[in-house]
């Protein structure tokens, strides 16, 4: 067994793995909400006449659909030894998998896919949707921001497809899909390449190919970390399909399903669908960690995943719900402006409903977040949290966030941009940027950069998050 490898299974089983999910190919665009809800609502509803009678259970369900080879390799024996010595991290990735496993199951099970798939999310957040690892990939399934976007998974100020765990699974399984038609139907190297990357895995098969070398997995010459990545899988597939022979009393959930999406039919204030559903707020948002805030986007999606028992009531009670109920008067919202003067409420009467408006504050010499919290009516906590400042400090020519209440943000218009949101963007810094290259991208200036960012330096890191204002024409 290779010591170093055995000495660093145990932190690395806790971490987040795939940092690197990058492709060269077009963007493959998901199908809409609707469609993934309905997919997964006919395919789960026959899954219990399919399969529940010969597999009560669900690991004993996945270990018999199983299809890859279980390669004798080293690194997978140390790997398995490990988790036969520690079922206490079974049991935990178990808890956290439960309300999902059936939904991904089935979904890889429709797609005709190796059932080793559903194990990934162990490998690569430990099923926790909420993880960001230190490259800043998030969710089950670890996209970055950008490799997200590209496989159709929405990112805004509301909702973060990648912590969704239907849409980052329908994302995953797609790409993951793309990879094994590029590889010729190798799950190895696609898995290898969903960690490192296509074109990383690719070189590697090129150059054992010059040599006249075998271009299996295990044959090629990869980084460290996806030289374990492949392992820790397919040792997972070992112990969930020999548990019995390894001694292992794996926790029994259910073979059916345990939640199913709906049709929030708009925006909803999730404390309102969690009452109705007889839910806590918090057991709500576990389901549905891709909501960034107490309430759906206005642009959608507008679906919530509920437990099965309460979702059939809880569709019909949003449905017939009406706006006023939906949202409450300390909710977050967007300002809708309307040039027609007689656009009314039904019966010709003009609604009245209490709404923010996106602010951009340029902070000025003498500001703090007590002064500008109080001018625009909202908290110094709800700045920090809409600008993800961890110290109260400032500095003169930074920009802040502001979701104001419209009178109060219309009272500032003289001297604000107010609603601003579609004038500027949020860049992510990529591996060799620099502010020079960003700014020559967006046509600014680099001490604008600066001074948006309040930065006191020049040195950038990937991931890292920009303010970039953009000029009236949208560049």
């Amino acid at each position: 067994m290779n010591m170093k490898l055995h000495l660093a299974l145990l932190g690395a089983l806790l971490l987040t793995g795939c940092q690197a999910l990058q492709t060269d190919s077009d963007k493959n665009n998901l199908g809409s909400t609707v469609n993934v809800m309905s997919n997964y609502r006919s395919h789960a509803t026959s899954a219990l006449d399919r399969s529940e009678r010969s597999h009560p259970y669900m690991w004993d369900r996945i270990a018999d659909e199983m299809q890859l080879p279980m390669p004798n390799d080293p690194d997978v024996i140390a790997f398995r030894d490990w988790y036969i010595k520690h079922p206490k991290y079974l049991r935990t990735v178990t808890e956290r998998a439960a309300p999902f496993l059936h939904l991904i199951t089935e979904e890889i099970d429709k797609r005709q896919m190796p059932m080793e798939l559903v194990l990934l999310p162990i490998v690569e957040s430990a099923y926790n949707p909420n993880a960001r690892s230190h490259g800043n990939a998030v969710g089950l399934w670890q996209f970055l921001s950008a490799s997200g976007r590209r496989y159709g998974l929405k990112q805004d100020y509301w909702y973060d497809g990648r912590r969704d765990v239907v849409a980052s699974t329908q994302a995953a399984l797609d790409y993951l899909a793309q990879l094994n038609a590029y590889f010729e139907g190798d799950w190895l190297n696609a898995v290898a390449a969903y960690n490192a990357g296509e074109g990383r895995i690719q070189n590697a098969i090129e150059a054992n190919r010059s040599r006249g070398k075998a271009t299996d997995f295990f044959s090629l010459n990869l980084p460290r970390q996806t030289m374990e990545y492949v392992p820790r899988l397919m040792a997972l597939a070992d112990v969930i399909k020999n548990a019995k022979k390894y001694g292992i009393d794996l926790p029994k959930i259910p073979n059916r399903p345990s939640v199913r999406l709906i049709d929030t039919n708009g925006q909803i204030d999730l404390r309102t669908a969690a009452e109705q559903a007889n839910m806590s707020l918090p057991a709500l948002k576990r389901l549905n960690p891709g909501f960034n805030r107490n309430a759906t986007s206005p642009q959608g999606p507008n679906h919530l995943l509920v437990p099965i028992n309460v979702a059939d009531e809880l569709e019909l009670a949003l449905a017939d719900m009406s706006p006023q109920k939906r949202m409450r008067s300390d909710s977050e919202r967007v300002a809708v402006a309307s040039n027609n003067e007689n656009d009314s409420a039904a019966g010709g009467r003009t609604t009245k409903t209490t709404s923010v408006i996106a602010v951009h504050h340029k902070v000025k010499r003498g500001d703090t977040l007590w002064t500008i919290a109080s001018s625009y009516g909202v908290s110094e906590k709800q700045l920090m949290q809409w600008n993800k400042l961890s110290k109260k400090k400032l500095k003169a020519g930074q920009v802040l966030l502001v979701n104001a209440p419209t009178k109060k943000a219309s009272g500032k218009a003289s001297k604000l941009s107010v609603a601003k949101a579609a004038k500027s963007k949020r860049y992510e810094v990529r591996r060799g940027d620099s502010l020079s290259s960003i700014a020559e991208k967006f046509q600014i200036k680099v001490n604008d950069l600066v001074r948006w960012n309040g930065l006191d330096h020049n040195r950038l890191k990937p991931g890292q998050t920009l303010t970039v204002r953009l000029d009236d024409n949208g560049v």
